[in-house]
């Protein structure tokens, strides 16, 4: 059975809920509402199954005419919300059963919707009914947010928000590493876990990178990494590091060297000036929170044209080029280090 998705306008989302105007694609490029949610006004019949949980403060309307039930909180929505979903339109659209035989809770059809957060929905709440500030922020949206977002736009099957969803991970963790800074090193470990649950799998090269430049004894990720990753990914983080580490003591110990790279060569008057400053650049840090990041430590090398002004012709050709092809490596070996 195919699934298809309507996606609610904008002036379906603003004004009052039970309002009814055509549906037509959202478009995120439009401010939030601004009239706040409606509160609870109305009596409340609590011997219609409203015993089963508590009653959301802010996602129940009294016109709504459907119930979700997550983590024992009750909430009242308008199934026409849902519809942004290709699984609850589907859902809805089925033939329903006589009234008599239907769960409810206030006189409304409900659905428990087990192994859900509560916190994940109440994100996703907003977007449906306010097209909530969340879709403007850009780097500004916490990774929780992000993260519920992720969840549940793919467990329903909501291709709007699970393709901003995506566009905000892979700014953090972009699919060439070269492209990744310093805010892809908060919840990198997070970020594994997700880009699993929600495939997502185009991150994991940057998000392992971020992660194995962390130091293991600070208090970043990469000292909590065996609390959030599985064994196996976390058997990848190892692997990866000693790899990184392998290749960035090679270079240490023999700048000058380069298997395969077919243009490294350097006079004499230049040979020391190179190999100090491929030591200087690249030795670890003690006093940082992170290991020595390779990848950018080469993408700055491959601008510094202080230094390579002081070389001869020949010899700046050789660094210029050795600095490209190195980085170039290493930008292709990353997922066969973290062994993806």
């Amino acid at each position: 059975m195919s699934l298809t998705c309507t996606t609610l306008s904008m002036a379906d989302i603003e004004g009052s809920p039970d309002s009814t105007r055509s549906l037509k694609r959202r478009r995120f490029s439009r401010p939030p509402s601004s009239d706040p949610l409606p509160l609870l006004t109305t009596a409340l019949d609590f011997s219609d199954g409203l015993s089963r949980g508590t009653i959301h403060k802010t996602f129940w309307f009294p016109d709504g005419d459907f119930v979700l039930e997550i983590e024992q909180r009750l909430l009242k929505v308008h199934r026409k919300r849902l519809l942004c979903s290709a699984v609850f339109a589907d859902m809805l659209s089925l033939p329903q059963p006589p009234p008599a035989e239907l769960d409810r809770v206030d006189g409304c059809p409900s659905v428990a919707l087990f192994g859900d957060a509560l916190a994940d929905w109440e994100v996703v709440l907003r977007w449906i009914y306010q097209n909530a500030e969340i879709l403007a922020q850009g780097q500004g949206v916490t990774f929780d947010t992000l993260a519920s977002t992720l969840r549940i736009s793919t467990k329903y099957d909501i291709p709007d928000l699970r393709e901003w969803g995506v566009k905000q991970l892979k700014a953090r963790w972009p699919v060439d590493a070269v492209n990744m800074r310093a805010h892809a090193l908060p919840h990198a470990a997070e970020a594994i876990t997700l880009a699993h649950e929600c495939q997502v799998p185009e991150i994991l090269p940057s998000a392992f990178y971020a992660l194995s430049v962390q130091k293991f004894h600070g208090c970043g990720d990469g000292g909590r990494s065996h609390l959030v990753l599985s064994p196996l990914d976390l058997r990848r983080l190892l692997a990866g590091r000693e790899a990184l580490q392998d290749a960035l003591v090679r270079i240490i110990i023999d700048p000058l060297t380069e298997p395969n790279c077919y243009s490294n060569d350097s006079c004499r008057q230049c040979t020391p000036f190179r190999s100090e400053y491929w030591r200087k650049k690249l030795t670890p840090d003690a006093k940082a929170p992170w290991n020595t990041w390779l990848i950018r430590e080469l993408e700055i090398m491959q601008d510094d044209e202080a230094f390579m002004d002081t070389l001869c012709t020949d010899c700046r050709h050789a660094h210029a080029t050795t600095v490209r092809w190195r980085l170039g490596k290493l930008r292709g070996s990353l997922s066969t280090y973290f062994q993806l």
